[in-house]
Parts: structure tokens; C-alpha cells; sequence
């Protein structure tokens, strides 16, 4: 049996950067009404003031990390659920469009975060893929024991 669900981990890439932009769409536009005064600015210069709020804020940028990676451990979970094996891997292997992204920015030039910031980024999000999906091998799990344990 092969280690890499392709499927599970196209998907649970996919998952988790859907799932952060969903997310953080409210939490951007109140960025936006309450902290950038962004009208009559051309989208780039709107862009580049709403990161300064939230990189200048340490409970803004709290949440911005917290809904990423909330939204990468629910990635995990669900490239393990449909890999439906190697739960750990194929979790970790899901923060791949996160790396990808990351990657392209710091290419591209058009990278927002300190360097440091964006390495300590490629680290922590294929461990919380992971965490997705070892919370999945712990329902796999759970699922077998009560099995095991009842009564023929």
C-alpha cells in the first residue's frame, strides 16, 4: 500500500487555504473599517497598510495566526480522513500550498513578514497538519477500541 494519499493530500491543501481565506475574510474587513482608512487608496497601497495594522498589533496578529492555524490542522484532518491510512503523513503533507505560497512570496520578492517569520511558517505548518491528522488517528483509534470492547 502506498504511504501518500494524492487525493487526500490535493484536498486537504486545498481545505486549509480555503478555509483560512473563508475565515479571515470578516476579520480583514473589520481590519479595514476600524484600523486602515483605506478609501480612495489604490489596492495595493490598501494591501500593504492593512499588513502593517495587523503585524503592528500583537492581538490582531494573534488571531490572523490563530485562524491559519486552526484552518491547517482541519487541512490535516481532512487529507487523513479521506487517506483513510498514514494519518500523520498524509496530515503533514497537506500544509503544501501553505510551503508552495510561502515559497512564491519570498521569490516573487512580495513577501509581507520578517524572513524569519516565513521559515518559522514552513515549520509550523506541516506540524499543524500533522496535529490534524493525529486528531484523526486518534477518532480511528477510539473507533477500533469501542469496537473491541463490545459485547459480541
Amino acid at each position: 500500500m502506498k504511504k501518500v494519499s494524492i487525493l487526500g493530500v490535493l484536498i486537504g491543501g486545498i481545505v486549509d487555504i480555503v478555509s483560512t481565506n473563508i475565515l479571515a475574510f470578516p476579520f480583514i474587513l473589520f481590519v479595514l473599517v476600524t484600523r486602515v482608512d483605506f478609501l480612495g487608496m489604490p489596492p495595493e497601497e490598501a494591501t500593504k497598510a492593512l499588513t502593517r495594522a495587523i503585524q503592528s498589533d500583537w492581538v490582531l496578529f494573534t488571531i490572523q495566526l490563530i485562524i491559519g492555524s486552526v484552518c491547517s490542522i482541519f487541512g490535516g484532518y481532512i487529507a487523513a480522513l479521506i487517506a483513510r491510512h498514514d494519518e500523520l503523513l498524509n496530515g503533514a503533507l497537506s500544509a503544501y500550498l501553505c510551503i508552495a505560497i510561502g515559497i512564491y512570496s519570498i521569490i516573487r520578492g512580495s513577501g509581507t513578514e520578517p524572513i524569519l517569520l516565513s521559515i518559522l511558517g514552513f515549520i509550523l505548518s506541516p506540524a499543524f497538519g500533522l496535529s490534524g491528522g493525529y486528531l484523526r488517528l486518534l477518532q480511528v483509534k477510539s473507533k477500533q477500541l469501542r469496537e473491541n470492547l463490545a459485547p459480541a
